[in-house]
């Protein structure tokens, strides 16, 4: 019985237990995903900003440039590790891609396609763990995307910065939750042994005290009947001592003494 209400008490702990770290887990959740959305719109604002640059760029350049002459004049002219560090953005991967060497392609690159025409003026794909934002951009002389600016980024490094800058209050909310479902234990076990002290435990045990005492009463009016009945006052003490339910100390010492 009682090893059933202990692994009952710790099964109840540990759900608890669960409740409060999946309470957390939310929480983490939560800050996790607000962290995600600040970080698109950071890569999203490096993303125009890089557009804007790759069109003035592509505008005034004649002979159709390659990206490799865009990154050498982005890093001259603003410097991509500056750009990246000011937006506080690590990304994985960083390419511009040209429209027109997307047009003639089947497969991927006629889904690839529609990113060149997003609704919200930007494409954002979260795809096992790799955040994609990608941002058209157009040229002086045309008002149809010319390119597409497109940044990756791993989820990890988000992880790892919510994680580092809310610790704390995971602690401070695991160590509280703790507490306070402990304190409500207590009074849940106290109110417990109250309501069970009243109405089972003292009810039992008075019925069988009262059953003692009710027996004892019982062999006591048996033996002074028997001392009531004829006969000798040493064969009265012979008998009763035998037949007598109740064993009298007094009268013990005198028959040791005897």
């Amino acid at each position: 019985m009682r090893l059933n209400g202990k692994f009952s008490t710790i099964t109840k702990a540990i759900g608890i237990e669960l409740c409060i770290l999946a309470l957390i887990g939310l929480v983490f959740l939560f800050q996790f995903n607000n962290a995600k959305d600040e970080f698109v719109n950071k890569t999203r604002a490096i993303s125009e900003t890089i557009g804007d640059l790759a069109g003035d760029f592509y505008s005034e350049e004649g002979i159709q440039p390659t990206s490799g002459e865009f990154y050498h004049f982005l890093d001259k002219r603003l410097g991509r590790k500056k750009l990246f560090n000011t937006f506080e953005v690590s990304p994985k991967f960083f390419s511009v891609v040209f429209k027109k060497d997307m047009e003639g392609e089947s497969g991927s690159g006629g889904l690839f396609m529609n990113e060149f025409y997003p609704e919200s003026g930007y494409t954002v794909t979260d795809t096992n763990g790799i955040i994609s934002v990608s941002v058209p951009f157009t040229t002086q002389a045309q008002t149809e995307p010319f390119g597409l600016v497109k940044i990756d980024s791993d989820t990890t490094g988000i992880l790892r910065k919510v994680f580092a800058d809310n610790y704390l209050l995971y602690a401070a909310m695991l160590i509280v939750l703790n507490n306070q479902a402990f304190i409500f234990y207590l009074l849940m076990m106290r109110k417990k042994k109250e309501v069970v002290f009243e109405k089972g435990y003292l009810k039992e045990h008075s019925i069988g005290a009262l059953k003692i005492m009710h027996k004892v009463l019982g062999d006591i009016i048996d033996d002074h009947k028997v001392d009531q009945d004829g006969g000798g006052e040493d064969q009265k003490r012979q008998e009763s001592a035998q037949d007598k339910n109740v064993i009298s100390i007094s009268e013990l010492a005198e028959k040791r003494k005897q």
